[in-house]
Parts: structure tokens; sequence; C-alpha cells
């Protein structure tokens, strides 16, 4: 399926970069359209003749943030890919509100990564962007609060106090919630490890994260396992056995 873009990009030179990679490693995007500011993204998203599917967008434009524009649409009906030299807490806010993103200097493999994740669909991007400004400002109250999980029939917006646990399937991730109820994303573990580490979650075992909020007991042994709140009993490797006694200090003190 041909996906049609466009391009929101102030600088000539990152706008003509972009525009080569997509054409060399992303043969399936179609550039149909190009500008540089807010009101070229106001402009082109209400022209119905575009009809794009996504929108790579820079977020620092010359009439202010990305952001300030998206808000004046009415709807959104396409997918989004920013393209950021923020730094790491902006880019964890990406992860949490499941918006794809590619960091400057992009990268052939961020790039094509991101694109083979286009939904072809408006799956809660208003959503999405809700929860990506949030977790933008670390001031905000809800700052964080709520994750955006990518699952195969669309984006699932979960509160972090309600995840128990993370297992791996592959390149899957299984998020065991309260209540029983299960969701599946499309990314792998290690994708969400990094992110959640600083909010109480810690890797247990290449295949675990748990969310030290819902831990039991620890069984000691060679790494022991853990009970989690829902009777769950989850491995600990050896490996990572430290980890979680570092974690448990760091959260409770010595034990």
């Amino acid at each position: 399926m041909l996906t049609r873009a466009l391009i929101i990009e102030d600088e000539p030179e990152g706008l003509e970069n972009l525009r080569n990679l997509l054409r060399m490693y992303c043969p399936d995007v179609e550039v149909v359209a190009e500008g540089g500011t807010n009101e070229d993204l106001l402009r082109l998203a209400e022209d119905k003749e575009k009809n794009f599917d996504v929108a790579f967008l820079d977020i620092s434009l010359p009439d202010g943030l990305v952001f300030q524009g998206l808000q004046q649409l009415e709807e959104l009906t396409f997918d989004i890919i920013f393209v950021t030299a923020f730094d790491k807490y902006a880019l964890r806010a990406f992860e949490f509100a499941a918006i794809d993103y590619v960091t400057k200097p992009i990268e052939r493999e961020e790039l094509m990564r991101a694109v083979s994740r286009i939904r072809h669909q408006n799956s809660g991007t208003k959503e999405r962007l809700e929860i990506l400004q949030q977790t933008f400002n670390p001031n905000a109250p809800n700052a964080f609060e709520k994750i955006g999980i990518s699952a195969m029939d669309g984006v699932h917006f979960v509160r972090l106090s309600d995840i128990i646990r993370l297992e791996a399937a592959d390149n899957y991730t299984h998020f065991m919630l309260k209540g029983g109820s299960k969701i599946t994303a499309s990314r792998t573990i290690k994708a969400y490890e990094d992110t959640l580490n600083p909010f109480n979650f810690v890797r247990v075992h290449k295949k675990h994260i748990v969310n030290m909020n819902f831990m039991k007991t620890y069984i000691k042994g060679e790494g022991g396992y853990l009970v989690m709140d829902n009777g769950d009993n989850i491995e600990v490797s050896r490996r990572k056995k430290s980890n979680l006694m570092e974690a448990v200090r760091r959260t409770h003190g010595e034990v």
C-alpha cells in the first residue's frame, strides 16, 4: 500500500535529507506536500485533495511548537511521526503517548522502523497527543499518569497504577492489568524497560518487568521468584537479582 506523506520542516537541509532518506529506504512512502510552519500545517491538513496518511513533523517551528498547529485542527485523520532533537525526557513523553518519532540526525534503521508502524487509520491520534502534551511538561499535574499501548486493535490508554507486570512474547509484550485483563502490545519488552524504570517498574528476567507496587513476597533461591498481589509467580533470573535488590533498597531502604 502506498503511503502518502506530509513533511513539515523549517530547515531546508533537514527537509531535503528526510525526503532523500524516504526515497532511498522507504519506497512505499510518497511525499505529496511540504511546509515549514504551523500555518503551512493547517493549510495543507485542510486540503482534502492531499489526503495524506502520515505527517513527519519537526517540533520547533518559526511560528511556535508544532503542538500549537495540531491543537487548531478540527480532526486528525493521519498518523504522526515527530522529527526531533529533544532530550531524553522529551523522548520518554513520546514513548508514553505511543507516538513514533525519529531523532536528528536521522538514522536509516530508525526511520524505517517508524514507517513500518504507520497504521493507515486514525487510531486514537487525538488521545495520544493529549497524553503527549501532559507528559511533555514534567510539572503538569498528570504527567506520566497514563501510558499509550499500541496493540493490533488500536491504542489503549492505561494508568500506570493499573499495570501489574509485563511479559515478553517474542516481538510482542503482554501487559497484565488489575482485574485480570491483558493487552498485547506490538513492541518488544525492551522498548518499555527504560521508559517505565523511573516509575517503580523493574526488569527481573528477560521475559518479565514487574510493578513493584504489586510485589507481595520474594522467595529466595538461585535467582528466586516473586509472588505478586494477584497470585502470579514471576521468576527472577540470577543476572537480574541485583537489579531487583537495588530497586527495593532504593524504594524501601535496606531489607
